[in-house]
């Protein structure tokens, strides 16, 4: 087997993602946009499991791509659009020549507040609950591409004022893209709206609790308490409301978070059952076996055995 990370990396900025993926060097931190047939030849055609600290566009022309996320597989096709999003758990294989557009921005660059209770409703793409990826028709890639052309243009443009027009030119790609990933959803009431962005917190504290958990400066496996009182929330309001959002209870929603945690050290680490098991603060080996399997119907190490066959064949 080859040798695999220990640890799930966190991408701070957009210049440390480009470096991992040897791309060659981010002109800045805040935006960046490049066609991917110019990327060069030397990168990674397979992404070992990360996190960024950023929201990421994949808009491919043509296909080539497998994101390999905790709980699925994604392939692109020929005309569509990937997202991901702050704190988003992924890796993905590749082949050489994609041709299409990678564009990284930060929250602040595009204006955007993941908390505010229109965050949902304003960009739908760039939740947890959104799907990963969409089909575009021809006319869509057509629109987006030239979008995607004057963003580039500016970009590598030396005007003293380029900043105002990328994010201009952002603001526009993302309400283009708005319209077409709102053809497959319907509009969703002020309440949903307001229940929505409790729970893009509740996933937000989440996330960042496990992004400490694995970093050493928390102790202890997320509850319901922990994380509502992270929230300055009511326990029991804030059952309520994931269990009426995602129709599981919060409880079951960190089991959840915490398999697929585990599932990821599993496939993209060489880390033994029991430093996973320390590492997600279970009190000992046999127990987390027990709510591994419960969950999953495998024992840790089976399920490692059958998902590196299925997701990572080059692996085995």
């Amino acid at each position: 087997m080859d040798r695999r990370p220990q640890h799930i990396p966190v991408l701070k900025t957009i210049g440390q993602f480009y470096d991992t993926f040897q791309i060659g060097t981010a002109p800045n931190d805040s935006f960046t946009i490049m066609r991917m047939e110019d990327q060069p030849k030397g990168k990674l055609l397979y992404m070992p499991l990360f996190r960024g600290n950023f929201f990421r566009l994949v808009f491919c022309k043509t296909p080539g791509i497998r994101f390999l996320l905790p709980d699925q597989i994604v392939d692109t096709s020929s005309n569509c659009l990937y997202f991901a999003y702050p704190g988003k758990i992924e890796s993905w294989q590749r082949v050489e020549v994609i041709y299409g557009f990678i564009c990284c921005f930060t929250p602040e660059f595009a204006g955007i507040d993941l908390l505010r209770p229109s965050f949902e409703k304003e960009f739908p793409f760039l939740t947890a609950e959104s799907d990963s990826l969409i089909s575009l028709t021809k006319d869509e890639t057509n629109t987006l591409s030239k979008i995607a052309e004057a963003m580039l243009e500016e970009m590598n443009a030396s005007r003293p004022d380029k900043f105002d027009m990328l994010k201009h030119l952002l603001h526009t790609y993302l309400i283009l893209i708005r319209r077409m990933y709102y053809k497959k959803v319907s509009t969703k009431s002020a309440l949903q709206l307001n229940n929505a962005a409790i729970v893009g917190r509740f996933r937000k504290t989440i996330n960042d609790y496990f992004m400490q958990l694995a970093s050493g400066s928390v102790n202890g496996r997320p509850s319901v308490s922990t994380i509502s009182s992270l929230m300055n929330l009511n326990g029991s309001y804030l059952n309520t409301v994931v269990k009426k959002h995602v129709g599981l209870t919060a409880s079951s929603f960190i089991h959840e978070k915490t398999i697929l945690e585990a599932k990821s050290y599993l496939m993209h680490t060489d880390l033994q059952v029991a430093e996973i098991s320390y590492r997600l603060q279970f009190q000992d080996v046999p127990y987390f076996t027990r709510f591994f399997k419960k969950m999953t119907g495998l024992t840790p190490g089976a399920f490692r055995n059958e998902a590196l066959k299925k997701f990572l064949p080059h692996h085995s």
